[in-house]
């Protein structure tokens, strides 16, 4: 079960105490990219909403653990303590985490990793689409350090996490040799991250469009940095209510050099997505989605083998 936990009410004048097994601080999420910028689910307890200093706070211990990390030299699975606080201020969210990781170490790797680390991150929310009207927006700054960077920045040992595609330079010089595993701990404690994105959504009868930017730049205690920038548009087309026709444009780059040649590479894509939709009037509506996407991948260095497809698919979409 992804989440097993009790909230309880009256414990504080304010807010609610909740301990046990939960997703916590996921709400921070771009769907059209299918990123959490805040991902700090795990086992823990805490107090969420406590009104105080004319604002709304949340605080949490949360203990997170990934099987996958099970190449340790006891065989044991990874284990980070996070402590998060955040402060909610009108359209200002700002939160703060601290982290330990003991043993941060892997079987046939003598590399001294970080054991700790800290990040923040800053929300700006509106409730027009860019300053014009209509729509939302939000503008968002993370940086961390240690166990804050990388593909640890604003989360802790999650299945999402390990799947995010944070850092480049670590995952070319530590794991091209055997094959990259995603062990997002594997960053030292000098490495330093700073992410950004903007995105929003605006809403017509007949179009909907939803743009998103993202940027992130890594500084690496080994010496070398690297960066990657990303755009996408997703117009979406409403026919009724029952059928829309979603589309989506979308470029990224990275910038990468090691030893002094250049290992970047930049992608696009294109995707037209005819979507069928039965609204149920409670939480997300299932939808039936056929899809068509042309993906382009080119390669700096020369001996990188650059790439394109066309891919057709159905895709399931539900909720429970």
């Amino acid at each position: 079960m992804s989440e097993t936990y009790v909230e309880l009410g009256g414990i504080t004048p304010t807010g609610t105490m909740w301990g046990g097994l939960r997703y916590y601080d996921r709400e921070n999420y771009i769907w059209t990219t299918d990123y959490f910028y805040t991902d700090y689910s795990g086992t823990g307890v805490g107090f969420k909403n406590v009104e105080m200093a004319d604002g709304k706070w949340d605080f949490a211990y949360i203990n997170s653990n990934d099987t996958d990390h099970s190449d340790r030299p006891d065989g044991s699975a990874a284990t980070m303590h996070t402590l998060h606080s955040s402060a909610l201020y009108g359209a200002w969210d700002f939160e703060v985490a601290l982290k330990q990781m003991p043993n941060n170490e892997f079987t046939g790797d003598s590399k001294q990793y970080a054991t700790k680390g800290m990040e923040g991150t800053a929300i700006y929310s509106r409730e027009d689409f860019f300053f014009m009207p209509g729509g939302f927006s939000k503008f968002i700054a993370q940086a961390g350090r240690g166990l804050g960077s990388g593909d640890l920045l604003g989360a802790n040992l999650t299945n999402t996490s390990m799947y995010r595609k944070g850092s480049l330079y670590q995952k070319t010089l530590q794991d091209k040799a055997d094959g990259y595993k995603p062990y997002q701990s594997k960053v030292m404690d000098g490495d330093q991250s700073y992410r950004m994105f903007a995105w929003g959504g605006w809403y017509g009868a007949s179009l909907h469009v939803l743009p998103t930017l993202s940027y992130q730049y890594n500084d690496y205690e080994l010496g070398g940095h690297d960066s990657w920038y990303a755009a996408s548009l997703r117009p979406v087309f409403p026919v009724n209510e029952f059928f829309s026709v979603q589309t989506e444009v979308g470029y990224v780059k990275n910038n990468l050099v090691v030893a002094g040649v250049d290992q970047g590479s930049h992608s696009s894509k294109l995707s037209v997505v005819p979507t069928f939709t039965v609204n149920t009037g409670v939480g997300p509506s299932p939808e039936i989605r056929l899809l068509a996407t042309y993906v382009d991948r080119n390669y700096e260095a020369a001996w990188q083998d650059s790439r394109e497809d066309f891919l057709v698919g159905l895709q399931a979409d539900m909720w429970w």
